[in-house]
């Protein structure tokens, strides 16, 4: 796995400059991890799929029941957001293809489904280390397994490199010592039921429950009550607010061609007016999720402020550093 797939070299679209943010993506497969990241970095919803930066699963890969992204994939705005777009966590389509192809395995690894495994808790680990923001994507609510990944891939991810001379301390804090990711719980396709409130403070404390113990900045960074989406709802609402959006199906050609219409029985003015869907429209919740993804604090992913082309070399490093990990190599045997 190449940490550029398709770039020769990566640094000589990055500049010398450090007001950078980098966004990364986690998911299962078929979740829309690359349709997400293209509507967040450079496309609309309006905007031929097959011209998204991210190329989202065709329609023969999804009866393949095959996945589209390998590896990591990297993509620079002229805002200087770095996204790194990943292939599927613990994908099914991945071990298929081990399996049925007689792939060879390295040689730390017995098993293909402890490979697959292994390499997902790399790119998790990874993100978890090189981002600022790293969006979880899931497309039901909820997969337990999802929750016990996050767990062990911030169990095995690197910790923050020691500055290599005098130790700058910019927070004063124990907590600037480790660096953590804000981590963003999208949940993508949902239904109407799903925006009741009711419902909605049960995703909240449920997520809030699941991740009670872990460090990454879960809670505190994005809010849907904040920004509009369900305005009825007092700022209090949500007892433990976590960092949950909801966005449900991409259907733009509808919203903006077809819009569904009041019955036939209901009176002529209410027969011009677009029914009632239960939540804003798609191309709404997308614009409101980017602008609080992309205003999110910026922290130091390491102990010296780093530029875009520092933070390319620094990624380099990390990954390098994931692949020969010894806590990565030690759960490893303990799966074989």
């Amino acid at each position: 796995m190449s940490f550029v797939p398709g770039v020769a070299n990566g640094e000589e679209y990055l500049l010398d400059q450090t007001d950078v943010l980098v966004v990364g993506v986690l998911g299962l497969q078929g979740t829309g991890k690359s349709m997400v990241m293209s509507l967040l970095s450079a496309n609309t919803p309006e905007e031929d799929q097959r011209a998204y930066v991210f190329r989202a699963q065709s329609a023969e890969m999804k009866e393949r029941g095959g996945n589209q992204t390998s590896g990591i994939d990297f993509f620079i705005t002229q805002e200087r957001i770095v996204f790194l777009d990943t292939q599927p966590i613990l994908s099914p389509s991945i071990l298929d293809h081990l399996i049925n192809n007689d792939r060879k395995l390295p040689p730390e690894y017995n098993l293909p489904h402890t490979y697959v495994e292994m390499q997902s808790l790399q790119i998790a680990a990874f993100l978890f280390t090189v981002c600022h923001v790293v969006i979880v994507v899931q497309d039901w609510f909820t997969d337990l397994s999802l929750y016990r990944f996050l767990q062990t891939a911030e169990m095995v991810k690197p910790s923050t490199p020691s500055p290599s001379h005098e130790c700058s301390s910019s927070s004063g804090s124990d907590e600037g010592t480790e660096y953590y990711p804000h981590l963003v719980f999208l949940q993508n396709k949902a239904r109407r039921e799903d925006f009741c409130p009711r419902k909605l403070r049960q995703m909240h404390l449920m997520i809030d429950q699941l991740m009670a113990h872990s460090h990454l900045r879960y809670k505190g960074t994005l809010s849907m009550l904040q920004c509009n989406v369900f305005p009825g709802l007092p700022p209090d609402y949500l007892d433990s607010e976590v960092n949950l959006f909801l966005v449900p199906f991409m259907d733009s050609e509808a919203e903006s061609e077809n819009p569904p219409r009041a019955g036939p029985g209901s009176s002529p003015l209410f027969s011009l007016l677009p029914g009632y869907r239960g939540h804003p429209s798609f191309q709404s919740l997308v614009s409101k999720l980017r602008s609080q993804v992309l205003s999110m604090a910026r922290p130091q992913l390491s102990h010296t402020i780093l530029t875009e082309k520092n933070w390319f070399h620094y990624a380099a490093r990390i990954w390098d550093g994931v692949r020969k990990s010894s806590a990565l190599a030690e759960y490893s045997r303990l799966l074989a």
